[in-house]
């Protein structure tokens, strides 16, 4: 799979700290290395050369002259020196001034240029399809008293010469590209270590509860990274100003809600005890009914506004949910008397330890609580029931006429009711109860009774045994 290095880069501070380090690095080991490879080149070739040079100044002392001409004097000896390195092949010829060929070897590519320069001419060409290297002298024929002169050339392949690149070649790259990678794992392991502090200030963030809105030290972070710091608490800052805002708006709306309600229905209790008439009675009744619900809707709202996650910073503490749904299903009972329906709570076998605030999670199981009384039939059957374990789940369990299964993830949207409801309601209960349910980390889920139609919803607490695996 192709790694994509822009991006990550764009992603990791670490990778964009290593390519900005690596990538030049590596720009200047190309760079580094082709410079001393060609100046590595450049010393050998003027040392090869300067033995090809000697090569032919040694065939020039061996020029001789006879009445028949010029020849050169090379007995066996001789030539073993001229072939001294068995991986290379080595030419000789011996030239007239105008180029005409004297001796030696014909398949030398003759001087074109220069022939008059006395400085020894060194140039590359191909023999055999094989590239090589002449070198050209002019050489005074010895013992000749017209003091002729003659080129000389020496031709050698250039075997030594390429595996003596390469070996240059792999001495430089090898030592580098290992000093790269050491480098590049210095460089990983400081970058990794510049970083923890913004790892310990990570930790640090992760385990704050909640509510906790308390500035962060800037002692924590870098100096690079305290801009950030500040602009964080800055942000807590506001938030937590926000926060108590949305407190004090949720308590002076529930205050602003109740008093007039309260007045109303009191107005309305002192009208039905003033001389009866069967009509304004009727009509008094209907708006005690009327009253009522936007007394029960009000407190849904409120509660639901607590729920928000705007309004989750609240105080935590550790205490045994039996106590808590045994008071919430005994608050109950008259509501249950009324309809005739048998309501009952089972509790735990062992503590059931749960942390989280009280107030809340009263609000989830009255609603719960309430719901299962609403909806159960005259005469029905109600039951609460805690189970402790590695979590602790309460359990709300009634007879009623149930929830489809395609309406039961729409009836914890708020002010949904279900197909065929008759009962008045807010719509808002179960909202409610899953908001109250995701502050607490917990699960809201309905289930199918085991026994008998209805519905049974289930709501999953993290437990003293499950927080600490």
């Amino acid at each position: 799979m192709a790694i994509d290095l822009k991006n990550l880069a764009k992603e990791s501070i670490r990778w964009q700290l290593m390519l900005s380090l690596l990538l030049p690095l590596l720009g200047l080991e190309a760079v580094s290395a082709t410079v001393a490879y060609n100046l590595a080149v450049n010393f050998a070739n003027e040392a090869y050369d300067r033995e090809l040079v000697n090569t032919a100044d040694s065939v020039g002392a061996r020029l001789r002259r006879t009445e028949s001409g010029i020849w050169v004097d090379l007995p066996p000896a001789a030539q073993a020196i001229l072939h001294y390195n068995k991986k290379e092949k080595v030419y000789y010829q011996v030239l007239q001034e105008d180029g005409t060929r004297i001796s030696g070897d014909a398949i030398i590519p003759g001087p074109a240029l220069h022939l008059e320069a006395e400085q020894p001419i060194l140039r590359y060409g191909v023999l055999n399809q094989k590239p090589i290297r002449i070198a050209r002298i002019r050489v005074t024929v010895p013992n000749d008293p017209e003091e002729r002169t003659v080129l000389v050339q020496v031709a050698e392949t250039l075997n030594s010469r390429s595996m003596l690149a390469q070996q240059i070649l792999l001495s430089i790259v090898i030592p580098q590209i290992a000093l790269i990678c050491l480098g590049a794992g210095a460089v990983w392991l400081g970058v990794a270590r510049s970083l923890n502090p913004l790892k310990r200030l990570t930790e640090l963030l992760a385990q704050r509860s909640p509510d906790d809105l308390t500035q962060v030290s800037e002692t924590l972070a870098p100096v690079e990274v305290r801009p950030l710091v500040r602009a964080l608490n800055d942000l807590l800052s506001r938030l937590k100003v926000d926060i108590e805002s949305q407190k004090r708006f949720v308590a002076n709306s529930a205050h602003q809600f109740r008093t007039p309600l309260a007045a109303l229905r009191t107005y309305i209790y002192c009208a039905k005890r003033l001389p009866s008439d069967q009509e304004m009675n009727s009509i008094l009744d209907k708006i005690d009914l009327s009253t009522e619900r936007m007394s029960h809707l009000s407190k849904k709202l409120l509660a639901l506004a607590k729920a928000e996650p705007a309004n989750r910073f609240f105080s935590q503490q550790e205490f045994d949910l039996n106590d808590l749904a045994s008071e919430v299903t005994a608050a109950f009972t008259a509501l249950a008397a009324r309809k005739n329906i048998s309501l009952s709570f089972a509790g735990s076998d062992g503590p059931a330890i749960i942390k989280g605030d009280m107030d809340n999670l009263r609000e989830l199981a009255a609603n719960l609580v309430e719901n299962a009384v609403v909806y159960a039939p005259n005469s029905g059957k109600v039951s609460v029931s805690i189970h402790a374990g590695d979590a602790v789940e309460l359990r709300v369990v009634d007879n009623g006429p149930g929830i489809p299964v395609a309406e039961r993830e729409h009836v914890f949207e708020r002010f949904y009711r279900g197909t065929g409801v008759r009962e008045s309601g807010s719509g808002l209960g179960l909202a409610i109860v899953r908001d109250i349910a995701l502050a607490h980390e917990a699960s809201v889920s309905i289930e199918e009774p085991l026994i008998g139609g209805g519905v049974s919803v289930r709501v999953l607490f993290k437990g003293r045994s499950a927080e600490r695996s």
